[in-house]
Order: structure tokens, then C-alpha cells, then sequence
């Protein structure tokens, strides 16, 4: 009989990956003991919301519960991935937060403005408002300043920015693969395997921000087999980095059928033990992607501000 997983609440989901984030600043090894009365302390709550995070991580295969000793890590820190629960918007905020995102990009808008202009511009409740800020401020769109205030970060809608970010993966990414302590972590990129098939069966129930996630793993998976701990916090920071200018794309003109089936062949050789084939196929994927990021770019940067609000309602008709 398989165990019933406990019930979890967002705010005890959110503790759990506060913790994660803390090891992975640390760059806790595997092994380490995480103690609920250390853990309190450190995050200012009780142990009842540290007990049920843990019970959460472990549900995760993160942690595992040791009678009388604690939780012990199962895996180095800098290699855990869990679900922000907070990180993916209601269908209602997701349509702003493109319509924030395109304005941003394109419209050159003021570079500091405050949450109350954000409401005045969007037409949106106060708690929406402040989801979305959280949103961009975790995309690294923006930054709090002190006071009532926030920064766009700069060189968010510039071309070269992202090119270069893209040209840094390319030479990095496919060398990952034929790194000599590359080791296949077989069941996580099964799991992404069969992730991408589902997508493929189901494209019309994908959406770009499950899109963009699916990009993200397959990214980090990867880069995860590489042996080198370094790589794969680059390809976290560059997932970070590429995420606005990626949904861009997406909403735009991806196909979830030809995008998932690329990595689906580059999966499959790396399965197969092929890693110098799929270094040929990770290569070609990048180069196209650079394409299309900057084909995108100057798609939109062409269009009217009348033109760019049409192509968002568009986006959003049900498929």
C-alpha cells in the first residue's frame, strides 16, 4: 500500500523552499542533518510549519525522516529543484503579466514607478498588483529600492543583452555533454522524457509557461549529469535570465509539438549513450532558438502599440 502523503498548505510550501534556497546558498552536501529547532530559529516559526516543510521535502525525495536523528538530505543541495508554488500566476494575472512584460520590453517606460502606478496603469486590485510585483522580482525583471518604489532592471529590453546570454549557453551547453565526469542521472531525464511525450499527446493543453518550464528542465537536467556543480548553477542563473524574453517567443510563434520533439531526440541519444550526437542536436536547438528570440524581438518591436494589444488578446482566445 503506498504511503498517503500528508497535506501541505502555501504558506508550508513556501518555508520549503526558503530551506532549499538556504542550502543551496550554502552548497550543502548530501548527507547533511536538518534539525525542526534549527530550522525554527533560523526562519523565525515554530516547529510545526518546519515539521510539515520537511515532511514535504521528503515527499519530494529531497530529505529523508531518520528516527531520533532528524532529516538528512538525500542529494547535494545545488542540484534540488521544487515547484515554487507561488511562482506560476492565476489564469487572471497571467494575461497582465505579458501585457506588463510587453510594455516593458517595448514601450521604453519609465525605469522606477511605484505599485500604486501599477494598479492606475493595468487596472487591477491592490492584490493582484503585489502578486505580480513578487512575480517580476523573482524573474529579476525588477528590484525594490527603498521606500515605495521599484527598479526596472536594466538592460531588460536590450537585444544584445539577450543574445549574448544566448551565445554564452551555446558554447557552454553542448561542451557539458562530453564533460569527462558526465554522469547520467538516468531517472530524472526519464521523467523529463515522458513529460515532453505528454506534452506532444496534449499540445493544446500546454501553455507557454509550461512550455518555458519544460525548457528550463531539460536545460538544468542535463546540465545536472555534468559532474560540475558550476555548470549547473550557470544554467539556473541563464533559466532565470531568459525567462521573460523566452515567454515572449512562446506566446508568439512556438509550436509545443516541434520545440518538445527537438529535446525529445536530444533525450533519447543521451539515453542512448550517444552524448556526441546530442551535442550536434543541443547545438542546432540554440542556434534556432536564437533565431526565433530574435525574430520575435523585431516582430514586436515593429508593431504599434494598438497592434501589440491585439496580438495579446489573440494570444489568450481559447485554443
Amino acid at each position: 500500500m503506498s504511503e498517503k502523503k500528508s497535506h501541505t498548505t502555501p504558506l508550508q510550501k513556501k518555508l520549503a523552499s526558503q530551506i532549499v534556497s538556504w542550502l543551496k546558498s550554502e552548497q550543502i552536501a548530501a548527507g547533511f542533518r536538518l534539525k525542526e529547532a534549527e530550522l525554527a530559529e533560523r526562519f523565525g516559526v515554530s516547529r510545526t510549519p518546519v515539521r510539515a516543510a520537511l515532511n514535504y521535502l521528503q515527499e519530494q525525495g529531497i530529505v529523508l525522516s531518520l528516527p531520533y536523528k532528524g532529516f538528512e538530505l538525500q542529494q547535494d543541495a545545488i542540484g534540488i529543484r521544487v515547484p515554487d508554488q507561488s511562482a506560476v500566476p492565476t489564469a487572471a494575472q497571467e494575461q497582465v503579466y505579458m501585457e506588463i512584460l510587453l510594455d516593458l520590453f517595448f514601450k521604453q517606460p519609465d525605469s522606477r514607478f511605484s505599485e500604486q502606478d501599477l494598479i492606475q496603469s493595468y487596472q487591477i486590485s491592490r492584490p493582484v498588483s503585489q502578486a505580480l510585483l513578487r512575480q517580476l522580482e523573482r524573474d529579476h525583471l525588477i528590484s525594490k529600492e527603498p521606500g515605495y518604489k521599484w527598479q526596472v532592471n536594466p538592460g531588460l529590453n536590450n537585444l544584445q543583452h539577450h543574445y549574448e546570454s544566448y551565445r554564452c549557453r551555446l558554447i557552454i551547453e553542448p561542451a557539458a555533454l562530453l564533460e569527462p565526469r558526465w554522469q547520467l542521472d538516468q531517472e530524472r531525464v526519464e521523467a523529463i522524457r515522458h513529460r515532453h511525450l505528454a506534452a506532444i499527446r496534449q499540445p493544446n493543453r500546454v501553455s507557454a509557461w509550461e512550455l518555458f518550464q519544460l525548457s528550463a528542465d531539460f536545460h538544468e537536467g542535463l546540465m545536472g549529469c555534468s559532474g560540475n556543480r558550476f555548470l549547473l548553477g550557470m544554467m539556473q542563473q541563464q533559466n532565470r535570465l531568459r525567462k521573460a524574453t523566452d515567454l515572449i517567443s512562446m506566446y508568439l510563434k512556438s509550436s509545443v509539438v516541434k520545440a518538445c520533439q527537438r529535446r525529445l531526440d536530444i533525450l533519447d541519444a543521451v539515453l542512448a549513450g550517444d552524448n556526441t550526437d546530442a551535442a550536434v542536436q543541443l547545438k542546432a536547438l540554440l542556434e534556432n532558438d536564437i533565431r526565433v528570440m530574435e525574430t520575435s524581438y523585431q516582430q514586436l518591436s515593429d508593431c504599434s502599440a494598438q497592434q501589440l494589444k491585439q496580438w495579446l488578446q489573440d494570444s489568450f482566445k481559447p485554443r
